[in-house]
């Protein structure tokens, strides 16, 4: 009887015949009564599982085991190949941001798969193709002006030779030649920094014995220890960004130092020089164009401070990075650290 007072008798015969204790495992049924309004009752009952399953007196029982077990097995062989076609394409997508990262032509994404992903794969192409017109549009820009200025530069420099004024024609002169450098300048700052090629092996130790031969023809003092490591890079770009961080230690520290070392799952090229360093307060500007420190200025005056950005943009380019340091010793140290993709 309920707390209501309705006896069984007063159920439904559907009801009645599931709350019958049928030996040795009953199956109870739970009966939710309730008054809608005064002599009105609503009564809903569901049968409850068979407590087979939670008879805790056998709950390792051979068959109870073998049928979870079935039931996990059948799961996670329906999960795998959802799992898989979910993840493959997040997987494909990751690839071909770090390959376009690094400058790698790579195939276009194929829109197969869930809704979402076919729309992010589009979305990804559509962003590649509009940073690569940026890229070449740029480029033929920076041309553009390049060319263009060369004209009135060089008309310039022949009216002032009609001037009288020795003085001041040499003013000119100085003038103009400043002008057409920061204008080259500008334009080497843009190819050496896209360098069209295709990433491959190099081998460090035979690159930049080359580097060190060469320098040490032009009597400069290099200390280089072979390392038997290799990187993959575009070979041109980067020599350009090595040679860039050498020329900046020979010009401003007389000596250098070049060691490289595998750390962290990637490959570090070490350049140090014996100059004065930098102070503190200027590293944050370093990178940017044309910038020279005081003493750089004295002693390279043709320099025009785009040696280190374009350096920075070439291992970024790589999916690396460039660290400037003090040496507790004296002078600075230039750490190009590279994805070490040598398995």
């Amino acid at each position: 009887m309920s707390d209501a007072g309705a006896k069984i008798s007063d159920l439904p015969d559907g009801w009645v015949q599931h709350i019958l204790l049928i030996k040795p495992n009953p199956a109870p049924i739970l009966v939710i009564q309730v008054e809608l309004e005064p002599g009105h009752w609503l009564y809903l009952a569901g049968l409850m599982p068979n407590p087979y399953f939670s008879d805790a007196s056998n709950a390792l029982a051979l068959d109870r085991l073998l049928l979870q077990g079935l039931s996990l097995a059948a799961v996670l062989l329906l999960s795998i190949p959802v799992v898989r076609w979910t993840t493959g394409p997040l997987a494909a997508l990751s690839d071909a941001a770090e390959a376009f990262g690094r400058g790698e032509n790579t195939p276009r994404l194929p829109e197969t798969g869930s809704r979402e992903f076919v729309k992010t794969a589009r979305a990804f192409s559509a962003m590649r193709a509009r940073i690569q017109r940026y890229l070449e549009d740029r480029e033929r820009l920076f041309v553009s002006i390049s060319h263009d200025l060369r004209t009135p530069i060089t008309r310039l420099k022949l009216r002032t030779e009609l001037l009288d004024d020795d003085e001041q024609r040499k003013e000119f002169h100085d003038d103009l030649d400043e002008l057409d450098m920061m204008v080259k300048g500008a334009l080497q700052c843009v190819k050496d920094s896209d360098i069209h090629e295709n990433p491959t092996e190099v081998r460090l130790d035979a690159l930049l014995n080359r580097m060190v031969r060469g320098t040490r023809l032009a009597g400069h003092d290099v200390l280089f220890t072979e390392s038997g490591l290799c990187v993959t890079a575009k070979p041109l770009a980067l020599k350009r960004a090595i040679g860039n961080l050498l020329d900046n230690a020979l010009y401003y520290g007389k000596t250098a130092e070049i060691a490289v070392y595998r750390e962290a799952g990637h490959i570090a090229i070490r350049i140090r020089d014996h100059g004065p360093g930098v102070p503190e307060e200027a590293f944050g500007s370093l990178f940017q164009p044309y910038v020279r420190l005081e003493h750089g200025r004295d002693q390279n005056a043709e320099g025009m401070g785009l040696g280190l950005g374009i350096a920075q943009s070439i291992v970024q380019a790589h999916g690396g990075r460039l660290a400037l340091v003090n040496h507790p010793e004296g002078g600075l140290v230039a750490t190009i650290s590279l994805p070490d993709l040598i398995i």
